[in-house]
């Protein structure tokens, strides 16, 4: 049994943004580094990796060590420098059909932090295909930590979402997560589209060109035929660059003029918009699983799987066409039960498809994680060598300094310039103190509704780990 931290431990996780899928990710985590580990928790935006130096942290924890230079810079420096790195995984269910490298950004191809944790079996198994025998050890399967939230959280008021959305006069809503089109008018759309149709890249990207027409057309049409419903259409958070936040042209942002139509893109949270939407829509998205999460009914807006993807289309409505997203839309509106449309089959697919991706959906992945992480506490060394490193005090010295000159609308003038608006927006990591204070606070009440407190007080983690893996 590992016993509890006696001496406070020190633990700085680093995040790009204040919000959104990372630090959903991590949240979860450090509630139960705080509340039951007693370690001392710390968020940092991803540029100040001077903090590191500064702060002497024993513990370093990321998101993920694939989807970000900076974040496999961090793991990379933390652990030279004799501090312990824990990682969960941003995006964990891969397709075995899917040319994408398993690697991302981690260039050396090794395992840089204590465990490698994946969403699911099917994860698990991928995973093995990349890491050496020694390092195969390291892999465990936890589940998808950034879905607890839709377990454990309270739902939103949508009455709420619809005065946030200035919608309060609409009875029926339908959203869309979108897939990212914007990335097509991006000078660095090659890398981000290396995957498809790898053998002849233009018409990879002509393919994309003529989805993003199609997908916008088929939204035109619903907005036009049924003004009476609210279409909420979401960005995509990973659509814009560093170096462009001038917004490229995607599948929404030429009907925003539309008065049915709200494009949101930072503004109100993922989930309390699936909540708020009678029917959720995508092209292709992984958000299809906690649409069903809320039982709502989803719909695929695209035919062609002549792409890499992942199985979760086969649980959704299929609209191939025009005439059949309206039909859908139509059968809603006269008889709420959009999914009679669904074969009994597809429905009962759901909770496979669900298993298979994201591993479990009892709200308890971060525990699961933990169970793991808190294994680790004991091999964190007391001696630390941390160096002064020349480029991150040249990075917390461009972001501390630039601040007293940084003006939005000038800098996105100046192509030089762009870059640096994505740091100013985020530096401070607005809005994540008062983020952390909700997630907490449904955390700790989901723990005593459950009655796994008794185990997390008592550091009973075997005892917790057999009671998680009956359910």
């Amino acid at each position: 049994m590992v016993r509890p931290v006696d001496l406070r431990k020190k633990l700085l996780a680093f995040v790009d943004n204040s919000s959104g899928r990372d630090t959903e990710i991590l949240l979860p985590i450090t509630f139960v580094f705080e509340k039951y580990l007693n370690v001392e928790v710390k968020f940092k935006f991803i540029w100040d990796l001077l903090y590191i130096k500064r702060w002497q942290p024993d513990i370093i924890l990321l998101p993920n060590i694939r989807g970000h230079n900076l974040y496999v810079e961090i793991a990379n420096f933390s652990r030279k420098s004799g501090i312990m790195v824990l990682a969960l995984d941003s995006e964990g269910n891969f397709n075995p059909n899917n040319a994408q490298h398993y690697w991302g950004y981690n260039y050396q191809q090794k395992s840089i932090q204590e465990w490698v944790t994946c969403w699911s079996q099917k994860a698990f198994e991928y995973a093995k295909k990349f890491h050496e025998k020694e390092d195969q050890k390291k892999i465990v399967i936890t589940g998808a930590t950034g879905f607890d939230r839709y377990i454990f959280m309270p739902k939103s008021s949508k009455s709420k979402t619809l005065t946030q959305l200035k919608a309060t006069h609409y009875q029926m809503a339908i959203g869309y997560a979108g897939w990212a089109f914007g990335k097509l008018y991006n000078s660095q759309r090659n890398h981000s589209f290396k995957n498809f149709f790898p053998e002849n890249r233009m018409k990879g990207l002509e393919w994309l060109e003529g989805q993003r027409l199609k997908v916008r057309d088929m939204l035109k049409s619903a907005i036009e035929a049924h003004p009476d419903v609210l279409f909420v259409l979401k960005k995509h958070p990973k659509e814009d660059f560093e170096d462009q936040p001038i917004e490229g042209l995607n599948e929404m942002n030429e009907l925003s003029h539309y008065s049915n139509v709200r494009y949101v893109k930072n503004e109100i949270s993922i989930e309390e918009l699936i909540n708020v939407s009678d029917i959720w829509t995508g092209f292709e998205t992984t958000t299809l699983f906690e649409a069903w999460l809320y039982n709502k009914p989803t719909i695929i807006l695209n035919n062609d799987t002549n792409f890499p993807r992942t199985e979760h289309y086969k649980g959704s409505l299929i609209a191939k066409n025009i005439e059949e997203f309206q039909a859908m839309i139509t059968k809603q509106k006269e008889t709420k039960d959009l999914e009679q449309l669904l074969e009994k089959k597809i429905l009962g697919k759901r909770k496979k498809l669900i298993e298979s991706a994201i591993g479990f959906q009892d709200g308890c992945n971060h525990l699961r994680a933990m169970y793991f992480f808190q294994k680790s506490i004991v091999n964190i060394k007391d001696s630390k060598n941390v160096s002064l490193n020349m480029r991150h005090l040249r990075l917390y010295l461009l972001m501390e300094i630039g601040r007293f000159f940084y003006k939005k609308r000038l800098f996105i003038q100046l192509p030089g310039f762009r870059k640096s608006i994505y740091v100013f927006e985020n530096r401070a990591l607005p809005g994540l103190e008062q983020r952390k204070e909700k997630v907490y606070t449904a955390l700790d009440k989901f723990h005593h509704k459950k009655g796994l407190h008794h185990f997390l007080n008592e550091n009973k983690w075997e005892s917790l780990w057999s009671v998680l893996n009956k359910n």
